[in-house]
């Protein structure tokens, strides 16, 4: 995918991880597993991550087959939950931002009630609220027609509720890092390609490396969180593609 074998990408990312020897709670994957949306590739995803004998939460991004993943996941235990509650006092949200047959994301009024509802009921503990889709303008003009196209409606629910601490999502390819009202907000790097920050129009990037993103929750309330690449990159895009 755009020269690079993106499963191969993935399981350096996956042997990077292990090799820390790290310890985690919880791994949470947020969308865009595979481009076809075969069953023999998000098997192959369930087989890798579930090496780590660490609990594994999801979301469909835009490129996913929703009912194909629960069907296969299910056979390898990753669990469908899209709450978690973790320690004495925090909260996990998934929130389902696909719109089939679009890149663009939105949220309908049974995910944004959902939302509402965790928070109300577990107000007493800190949240931090996952979805694909970017909800913040990247920067990046043609990523951004493919944004979350109700984020205002996500942000008023944020504003009424002091407990979200952080909010973090896929979708763009790319680090970035904001404060959004009370909120650390957040993306997380491809396992693959990653797209070239600040462009107006479709460019990927050849110096950014595959990565992941660690999350420290701490009891205060506070969020620490770090991107980690591929310290040997051997995963360069090629650029004479205007998209995929």
């Amino acid at each position: 995918m755009l020269g690079i074998n993106s499963n191969a990408s993935f399981q350096a990312v996956i042997n990077e991880i292990g090799s820390s020897n790290k310890t985690f709670d919880l791994i949470v994957a947020t969308g865009d597993f595979v481009q076809d949306s075969s069953k023999k590739a998000y098997a192959r995803f369930a087989e890798q991550i579930n090496k780590f004998n660490t609990p594994c939460v999801w979301l469909a991004g835009n490129h996913d087959n929703y009912e194909g993943m629960q069907d296969v996941f299910a056979d390898y235990q990753l669990a469908d939950n899209k709450i978690v509650q973790l320690g004495d006092n925090w909260l996990i949200v998934l929130l389902n931002s696909q719109v089939i047959g679009q890149a663009y994301g939105f949220l309908p009024e049974s995910e944004l009630e959902f939302l509402h509802n965790a928070l109300t009921d577990h107000s007493d503990r800190n949240t931090l609220v996952f979805l694909h889709h970017h909800p913040i303008n990247s920067g990046c003009h043609w990523l951004d027609h493919h944004i979350l196209k109700n984020s205002d409606q996500l942000e008023q629910i944020i504003q009424k509720h002091s407990n979200v601490k952080g909010i973090g999502w896929g979708h763009i390819h790319q680090k970035q890092d904001y404060v959004w009202h009370h909120c650390h907000a957040f993306s997380t790097p491809s396992t693959c390609f990653q797209f070239k920050p600040e462009c107006y129009d479709f460019q990927v990037s050849t110096e950014d490396a595959p990565g992941w993103r660690e999350i420290t929750l701490n009891t205060d309330g506070s969020i620490e969180s770090e991107v980690y690449r591929l310290a040997d990159n051997q995963f360069l895009p090629d650029v004479s593609q205007n998209g995929y």
